[in-house]
């Protein structure tokens, strides 16, 4: 059973998810309404995931999220949340945030992203999707199948789906993936697109 620890400062928003959750399955073991106590009871309760808001007393989730991921790196951490600008989105993901949900989304699709989100996707509503109108992936010096895939990569696709979408083999698609992350000069996959976000080559859609 997955253990979540809720954190938000209404205290109806807390109970309604938490019914929701349990509905399906989840075991809530705890709530906080200050981020000034999240850590502290996380390290209590030991969740599996962590469902925050993004604004609340204290201390925020984004400050919050690095420290929980160096003391507890297995937990997911999940922004349920009413804004939606691109900032609040990359600071999230620079944040190392696994999740990022709006609060109006159907009951059916918070469940299910919490359920990718514990099975190793990333999941951010709204979605970082296409290039802008006047900004081009070309300008970071990718081939054509290479921003092919960086546009699977911006939909969270793995590289196994990618490969599938695009016809071509898995070691092709790692080999591809490399070289956007040397041209882009990014560490990784999120690093990526975070980079892409900041110089305007992508905005937020929802």
């Amino acid at each position: 059973m997955v253990k979540v620890l809720l954190a938000d400062d209404h205290q109806i928003v807390k109970n309604g998810l938490g019914l929701i959750l349990a509905h399906e399955g989840f075991e809530i073991v705890g709530d906080v309404s200050n981020g000034d106590t999240l850590i502290t009871k996380a390290l209590k309760v030991l969740p599996d995931v962590i469902i925050s808001d993004l604004r609340m007393p204290g201390k925020s989730i984004l400050k919050n999220c690095p420290e929980i991921k160096q003391k507890m790196p297995q937990v997911k951490v999940i922004v349920l949340t009413a804004f939606e600008e691109s900032e609040e989105i990359y600071q999230a993901m620079e944040a190392g945030i696994d999740g990022y949900i709006l609060k109006n989304t159907d009951p059916e699709e918070i469940i299910k992203m919490v359920q990718m989100v514990m099975m190793g996707y990333s999941c951010f509503q709204p979605k970082v999707r296409k290039p802008m109108e006047n900004m081009s992936l070309k300008d970071f010096g990718l081939t054509e199948r290479e921003r092919e895939v960086f546009e699977l990569i911006i939909e969270n696709c793995s590289n196994l789906e990618i490969a599938q979408k695009l016809f071509i083999s898995e070691p092709t698609v790692k080999t591809h993936v490399s070289s956007i992350l040397r041209k882009t000069g990014q560490a990784n996959r999120s690093q990526a697109v975070i980079h892409a976000l900041k110089l305007g080559y992508l905005k937020v859609h929802s």
